[in-house]
């Protein structure tokens, strides 16, 4: 198996965002609400890219690879949701803080979130996470 990345389309990001932020509003929270969180996480994710990629004028994820090689400082194509709301909103309009682990296990920054809430560690205050949660919320709905 090939450690080549899929060369997703501007369309398939899309698609994704949709299906993924359709799944967490039909989710009720009281299920699981970590894995609701990963699944917001990643609608979020796709639909930045793709609202990135639109803005761009690049439709395959490789395109988007490319445009960041020649753009140096660009750090779109990972899980860097900071990096990719700079890259689309420049007036900060949405912060999301690094959530603290319980017992000093250190915090984890925004580009990791959907490490913590794959993985399920706990956290030294849960309004932290719920923070978190309203501001990709807030992302997800003005990506509309």
């Amino acid at each position: 198996m090939s450690n080549k990345k899929i060369n997703v389309t501007r369309r398939e990001f899309l698609n994704s965002y949709r299906n993924h932020y359709r799944l967490y509003c039909t989710t009720a929270a009281a299920e699981s609400p970590k894995t609701r969180r990963l699944i917001l996480f990643y609608a979020v994710e796709c639909g930045l890219k793709s609202l990135i990629m639109k803005q761009t004028g690049n439709n395959t994820f490789q395109q988007l690879e490319q445009y960041c090689q020649t753009n140096p400082g660009k750090k779109i194509t990972g899980h860097d949701i900071r990096a990719m709301i700079r890259e689309v909103n420049p007036q900060d309009a949405f912060i999301l803080r690094d959530i603290r682990l319980k017992n000093g296990g250190g915090s984890v920054p925004p580009n990791r979130y959907n490490e913590l809430w794959r993985y399920g560690p706990e956290v030294e205050d849960s309004i932290q996470e719920e923070d978190a949660e309203k501001i990709l919320v807030k992302i997800a709905d003005w990506l509309k």
